[in-house]
C-alpha cells in the first residue's frame, strides 16, 4: 500500500511597526503602521491523528505543547491566554476545524515581548495555518478580524485591532475604524527605518490598562468626546492627558495626510519625535534605555525618533532620510552602530513587508526556457510514424514519455519541485496552445506554475532566442525581485540533484562534465564551453564554438565543461545582463553570450559548480525515441 502523503507547508506574518497614533487604535482613533521584515513562519505538516502538536525550537523546549482537537476546551487553564486555544475553540464553534491535526514548528525573528507585535503575527500565521488545512481560506482582512477575536475578545483584554490588520494585511497602512474594512492603504515613506530593540522586558497589559481606561474614564466622565471636554475643569493630571491626546490624534492625521499624497504641510520626522515626547512625558511609557536609545539615533543623523509598542521596554524606532530616492546605507549605519552603544541594544533596517502567506512563499523560483522552434527536430526524417507525429504536432518539451505518456516538462518540473523550489516560470511561445492547458487541467501539487509568452517579432520567422525570453520572464514577474533565478532548458532532463546543488548558492553555473553527459561527441559544439578559474568562478563562456577552439577550453583535470544553460542569478542582475544582450551571429540574443558579457564585466562572481552526469535532452528525433526508451 502506498504511503499517505500529507500535506506539508509553510505559512507566515510579519511583525509591524507604529509610525504615529501610538496607543490610540483602542480609542477609536487611526493609526499609521507598517508591516516589516521580521516574520514569524509556522512550518506544518498535517498529521494522521486528531493531536497538534507545536513547538519553537528557537526559543528552547519549555516553549512547546500538545492540543486534542476532539477534547480543546480541557486545554483551557484559569488565569492563561493561549491565544492559538482560543483560535481553534473559535473555529470548532464556526465548523471550521481542521479534521486532522499537525505538527507546527514555529520560527520567528520578529523580537518577542518588545512592541512588535509577535503575539499577533504568531496568531495571525497560526490561523492561516488552519484555514489552508480546513480549506475555510479567508481574505487576509477577515482572518485580521479573526486573530482580533482570539487575541482580545475572547480575553475581554484591553488593545484595539491595529496589530492583527498590520500582521494580515501587510505594507503601510492607517488603521482606522471609520474605513469600510478597517483600513487603508498608504504610500511608502521615503524614508527608511531603523528599529532598535533594547531587550528589556515590558508590561504590556499593565501599561495598556493604565492608559486606555484611565482615558476612557476622563472621556466618559466629561461627555464623550474630546474636542468638546471643558479643559477649565480638569486636574492638572487630566488636562496633560485630554491635551496630549488630542495632540497626538492631529499628529496622526498630519502625518498620513502626507503620505497619501493628500497634504504636503509637516516635517515628518518633527512629528514623529513630538509624538514620542508626549509617550515619554504625558502617558510615560518610556524607560530610560529607550531614551537613550532614541537620543543616539537623533545625535548619528536621524530625522526623528520614537518609542513604538505599549512601552515600558520594549523597542523604538528612527526615521533616516534617503539619499537620491535610495537607501543612504552610510547613514543607517551610523544610526545602527550609534544606537547599538546603548548597553543590550539591538539595531534592524526595517522595511515595508507584505502581510500574511498561507504557504505560498516563494522558493528557489526557476525561469523554464520552453518556447525554442525546435526545427532541426521537425526537419529531421527517416523516424517512425508516431515518432514524426509526436515532434511535428506538440512543443518540444511537451513531448510525451516514459510509461505513463507523461510530457517531459511535466518531469522536469517535479524533478525540480523534489530539489527545492516551488514556483517555476516556464516561457511558452505564442503559437503553444498545448502547454499551458495540460497544467490547468494537470496541476503539480504545491508548485506554483506562472507561464509567459515569448512572441516572433513581425520581421523575423522565429523567437530573438533565450536571452530574450528570460527578459521577458523577469520583467512580467518583478515580485521575485529580492530572490535569485535559476534559469533552465525545457528539453533537458539534468542529472539528479543538479537544482538542490544550484540552489544552494546565489550566484552560480553548473558546469557539467561533457563526457559524462552520455550525449554525441558532435553535440558538444551545439552547446556552450566553459572555463573555470582556479578557485572556481566562472573565467569564460563560449556559446557554440567551432571546433578548433573546444581543446582550449580541456581543464588542467583533462575535462572539458559545459554549461547546458543552466544558471543562477540575483534577479536585478540577471535582468541587467540579458537587457544588455547583443544579436549573435545566428541572429539571436543568446542566453550564455548575455551572461558572458555580464561575467567580464564582474569577474569572480559567477561560481562554476563542477556536475557530472547523464544528460537526457530532447534535440533531435532520435534524442526523443532514445528518451522515450530510457523513461519506459
Amino acid at each position: 500500500m502506498d504511503p499517505i502523503v500529507n500535506r506539508k507547508f509553510i505559512v507566515s506574518a510579519p511583525g509591524r511597526v507604529c509610525l504615529y497614533g501610538e496607543h490610540q487604535d483602542y480609542l477609536g482613533m487611526p493609526s499609521v503602521v507598517m508591516a516589516i521584515n521580521l516574520r514569524c513562519r509556522i512550518k506544518v505538516e498535517e498529521r494522521d491523528d486528531r493531536k497538534v502538536v507545536w513547538s519553537s525550537p528557537k526559543i528552547g523546549d519549555e516553549y512547546s505543547g500538545e492540543y486534542n482537537l476532539d477534547n480543546l476546551k480541557s486545554s483551557e487553564v484559569d488565569g492563561v491566554q493561549d491565544h492559538k486555544l482560543a483560535s481553534m475553540i473559535l473555529a470548532e464553534q464556526r465548523g471550521q476545524l481542521p479534521s486532522k491535526g499537525w505538527k507546527a514548528t514555529i520560527d520567528s525573528n520578529i523580537p518577542v515581548q518588545a512592541g512588535c507585535s509577535s503575539s499577533s503575527a504568531l496568531l495571525v500565521a497560526w490561523i492561516a495555518a488552519m484555514q489552508r488545512l480546513s480549506g475555510f481560506v479567508t481574505s487576509p482582512i477577515e482572518l485580521a478580524n479573526l486573530a482580533f477575536e482570539a487575541e482580545v475578545s475572547y480575553f475581554d483584554a484591553p488593545g484595539g485591532n491595529m496589530d492583527q490588520i498590520a500582521c494580515a494585511v501587510g505594507g503601510v497602512l492607517r488603521v482606522d475604524p471609520a474605513e469600510k474594512d478597517g483600513y487603508r492603504e498608504l504610500e511608502n515613506p521615503n524614508f527608511d527605518f531603523v528599529l532598535g530593540d533594547s531587550n528589556a522586558p515590558k508590561d504590556t497589559m499593565g501599561i495598556l490598562t493604565r492608559c486606555k481606561f484611565d482615558r476612557l474614564d476622563i472621556l466618559e466622565a466629561r461627555g464623550g468626546d474630546w474636542d468638546r471636554i471643558d479643559q477649565t475643569k480638569l486636574s492638572d493630571d487630566e488636562l496633560s492627558i485630554v491635551k496630549g491626546t488630542i495632540r497626538n490624534r492631529n499628529i496622526e492625521s498630519i502625518a498620513s495626510g502626507i503620505l497619501s499624497g493628500e497634504s504636503k504641510s509637516g516635517n515628518l520626522g518633527e512629528l514623529m519625535t513630538e509624538h514620542h515626547s508626549i509617550l515619554r512625558d504625558v502617558l510615560k511609557i518610556s524607560t530610560q534605555r529607550i531614551e537613550s536609545m532614541c537620543d543616539a539615533a537623533l545625535d548619528a543623523g536621524a530625522v526623528g525618533a520614537k518609542i513604538f509598542g505599549s512601552g515600558g521596554g520594549g523597542c523604538m524606532l528612527a526615521m533616516v532620510e534617503r539619499k537620491d530616492g535610495s537607501p543612504n546605507i552610510q547613514a543607517l549605519d551610523m544610526v545602527k552602530s550609534y544606537i547599538e552603544t546603548v548597553d543590550g541594544a539591538i539595531a534592524h533596517h526595517v522595511v515595508s513587508e507584505p502581510g500574511v502567506s498561507w504557504g505560498d512563499e516563494i522558493e528557489n523560483p526557476v525561469i523554464i526556457l520552453a518556447a525554442g522552434a525546435s526545427s532541426r527536430m521537425k526537419k529531421d526524417e527517416g523516424f517512425s510514424e508516431s515518432t514524426t507525429e509526436e515532434v511535428t504536432t506538440r512543443p518540444k518539451a511537451m513531448l510525451r514519455v516514459g510509461k505513463d505518456n507523461t510530457p517531459f516538462l511535466d518531469l522536469l518540473i517535479r524533478r525540480i519541485q523534489s530539489e527545492g523550489s516551488n514556483c517555476v516560470i516556464v516561457v511558452i511561445g505564442e503559437h503553444d496552445k498545448i502547454t499551458r492547458k495540460y497544467f490547468e487541467e494537470n496541476p503539480i501539487y504545491e508548485v506554483e506554475i506562472r507561464f509567459v509568452v515569448q512572441t516572433i517579432p513581425t520581421d523575423r520567422s522565429k523567437p530573438l532566442g533565450t536571452s530574450q525570453a528570460v527578459q521577458i520572464a523577469l520583467e512580467n514577474n518583478r515580485d521575485l525581485q529580492c530572490h535569485s533565478i535559476v534559469v533552465c532548458n525545457g528539453d533537458n532532463m539534468p542529472p539528479a540533484n543538479s537544482f538542490s546543488e544550484i540552489f544552494k548558492d546565489p550566484c552560480a553555473m553548473l558546469a557539467y562534465d561533457s563526457s559524462a553527459l552520455n550525449l554525441p561527441d558532435d553535440r558538444v559544439s551545439a552547446f556552450a564551453i566553459v572555463s573555470v578559474t582556479e578557485d572556481g568562478k566562472l573565467d569564460e563562456i563560449i556559446e557554440k564554438p567551432n571546433k578548433e577552439l573546444i581543446p582550449s577550453f580541456v581543464q588542467s583535470d583533462g575535462v572539458l565543461r559545459v554549461s547546458m544553460n543552466t544558471f543562477r542569478m540575483q534577479f536585478n542582475n540577471l535582468l541587467k545582463a540579458v537587457q544588455n544582450c547583443p544579436l549573435s551571429e545566428r541572429d539571436e540574443k543568446e542566453l550564455p553570450i548575455a551572461i558572458g558579457i555580464w561575467n567580464k564585466k564582474n569577474p569572480n562572481q559567477i561560481t562554476a559548480i563542477p556536475f557530472s552526469g547523464e544528460f537526457l535532452d530532447l534535440t533531435h528525433p532520435s534524442d526523443f525515441e532514445f528518451v522515450l526508451n530510457k523513461l519506459q
